[in-house]
């Protein structure tokens, strides 16, 4: 009998030395599931306090580093002490951020909770806070101690938004270099939590783990992952903005339609790939045309994305379902050029 995700957790623990953990977690996860690390006294490891942050985006801030870390600075916690970011991608962020600069790097694990942080947000190292609305802009690579083997039963719970969100890097990770798992989204009947087979998820998480391992501190090869980042950290950035935030996945699934349609028109996209890839996300995520000021809100944080150099905006396309190129630059005037016309008018429909 395979051991429980708490029980490899507690090894994992050990072989850190670390026998003692403090809890970092969102006021919605701990509603849900406030004695979810009972067992671990019992495996030999203390839990010594736990910290509850407000749930969303808006608690990725400096402000809230400096809660966590006085909080861990009254406990008096060393080197010995591990932070557990028990929750989504929000959690895992802003927890492994905090532990890399409390007393310069105390270990951490991340015990994710919803589909993205399984597939995506615990893993690889990448830390951070979010600053005047542009996404994880303070932050730096510092990889976990140990990601909790994904619980299933933890969806049970989740938001569709959530899953919806999670959805949309699954697509991410098809579309970049696992195209059977395309094939087999594009078969699926509906979207729910039932369908999520633990192959697919565990099949992103070994990808991003592959990738992860030949460039950790995401210098090249690394940038595949970016694909539909760079205009979907500015549309959730500018709907923050708006007063209309939209979780990332989402964000992210309307920024792989519009960068699908770049890799098309400047790369070597077929153009029955674009149109798959297209009928796909639209089945499931609303792209409504946008306003002229929203228009120029999201351009102008595409212009502040950290990957840009010399003011050339950067794009990972496809150049196939399943084949991804990073690093394409454009120049500010063409890239504004296209997006303008593209953003205008939208996704409203799939096509046939």
């Amino acid at each position: 009998m395979k051991d429980s995700p708490i029980q490899q957790l507690a090894v994992s623990l050990k072989k850190g030395s670390c026998r003692q953990v403090v809890i970092l977690t969102d006021s919605n996860v701990d509603k849900l599931y406030p004695d979810y690390f009972s067992s671990l006294e019992s495996l030999g490891i203390q839990v010594q306090d736990k910290i509850v942050v407000a749930p969303g985006e808006e608690s990725k801030n400096l402000s809230q580093v400096e809660k966590i870390c006085a909080r861990l600075l009254e406990l008096g916690c060393d080197k010995s002490v591990c932070l557990l970011n028990f929750g989504g991608g929000m959690v895992s962020d802003l927890g492994g951020f905090s532990a890399s600069v409390f007393k310069r790097g105390i270990h951490y694990v991340n015990c994710p909770t919803t589909l993205i942080s399984m597939i995506d947000a615990a893993i690889g190292g990448k830390t951070g806070v979010n600053l005047l609305h542009t996404k994880n802009i303070i932050g730096l690579i510092n990889q976990p101690l140990a990601v909790m083997k994904p619980d299933l039963d933890l969806l049970k719970t989740l938001p569709y938004q959530d899953l919806l969100s999670g959805f949309g890097e699954m697509i991410k990770y098809a579309l970049i270099g696992l195209p059977k798992l395309f094939e087999e989204l594009c078969g699926m009947e509906k979207l729910a939590v039932p369908g999520i087979s633990q192959f697919w998820i565990e099949s992103c998480a070994e990808f991003k783990q592959a990738v992860v391992s030949v460039d950790p501190n995401d210098t090249a090869y690394r940038h595949i992952l970016n694909f539909g980042h760079t205009v979907g950290h500015a549309i959730e950035g500018a709907c923050a903005m708006d007063g209309h935030p939209v979780p990332h996945g989402v964000a992210v699934a309307q920024g792989m339609l519009y960068e699908a349609l770049l890799s098309r028109v400047f790369g070597s996209l077929p153009e029955e790939s674009l149109r798959r890839i297209q009928r796909l996300i639209l089945r499931y995520f609303e792209v409504n045309p946008m306003g002229d000021d929203m228009v120029d809100l999201v351009l102008e944080l595409m212009e502040r994305d950290k990957k840009n150099r010399d003011g050339d905006i950067n794009f990972t396309i496809l150049n196939e379902i399943g084949a991804a190129q990073s690093d394409y630059y454009l120049d500010s005037q063409t890239c504004r050029q296209f997006f303008e016309l593209a953003f205008k008018e939208g996704f409203l429909t799939s096509p046939k």
